[in-house]
């Protein structure tokens, strides 16, 4: 048992940064999902005075986030915020940057979902009287949402291996814990027992991220193999707004 001492302390030590890398990827998936959502739904505006600006900006944000590296990201959001007068610790650093990053490709996944909902649709709801808004919230978004959980599921494995990125900006998350004891044990012991360690992390990641991609795909599949649209709530107001026309 004398050759299994290292084990105990390493437990300790790996369990506070997988406690860190939860709750970093747990703040930025809910905030990238709720940003992207909402600002995705900004994105499909229709053309307007007031509203082409608007989806100028998102846009531009869309394409920036998109458009650069996680880890280039993140070092933007720890190092040159500060030049600007933001300065931020790097644990809000991490969330911040994986927010700006994963709303950005949730931003995304919300346009081609809207936009592969046929032309029909709108054109259908515009004629019976519905604004934009009554038009999303009930008619487009029922059916858009089908095609838009696989994505977000997968865009949210994305950022829970994303996380290991932080280590970069200072945070403490169990990769970083993992090779702080790897490398006192090496130098303590001469042995960092590096094998074991990885093995576990691996394991770790692989316990949070490999259901996620599971439910992705079946969710998937069952929107392929279920031919049927999404229930509407909108048949008894459609009846009332014909009748009201007659």
């Amino acid at each position: 048992m004398g050759d299994q001492i290292w084990v105990q302390p390493t437990l300790k030590l790996v369990t506070s940064g997988a406690l860190q890398t939860l709750l970093i990827a747990l703040v930025a998936a809910a905030l990238s999902i709720g940003l992207g959502l909402v600002l995705g739904m900004l994105l499909c505006l229709p053309n307007g005075r007031w509203t082409n600006p608007v989806r100028w900006i998102l846009t531009a944000y869309l394409q920036l986030f998109r458009g650069l590296p996680v880890l280039v990201t993140l070092f933007i959001v720890f190092f040159v915020s500060p030049s600007i007068g933001l300065r931020f610790a790097s644990t809000l650093a991490a969330i911040v940057g994986l927010t700006l990053w994963g709303s950005a490709n949730v931003m995304e996944v919300v346009r081609g979902a809207v936009r592969s909902i046929p032309t029909a649709q709108f054109e259908a709801v515009t004629a019976l009287g519905f604004g934009w808004a009554p038009s999303m919230r009930l008619v487009i978004l029922p059916q858009a949402q089908r095609r838009m959980i696989p994505p977000i599921v997968n865009l949210t494995v994305d950022l829970i291996q994303a996380t290991t990125l932080a280590s970069l900006i200072g945070v403490v998350e169990v990769l970083q814990r993992s090779r702080q004891a790897v490398e006192f044990f090496q130098l303590s012991e001469g042995d960092g027992h590096a094998a074991p360690i990885f093995a576990g992390v691996l394991l770790f990641f692989f316990v949070i991220c490999f259901p996620l991609t599971l439910l992705a795909s079946y969710v998937d599949r069952r929107r392929k193999s279920d031919p049927r649209p999404p229930k509407r709530k909108t048949s008894d107001k459609v009846v009332e707004s014909q009748t009201t026309a007659v």
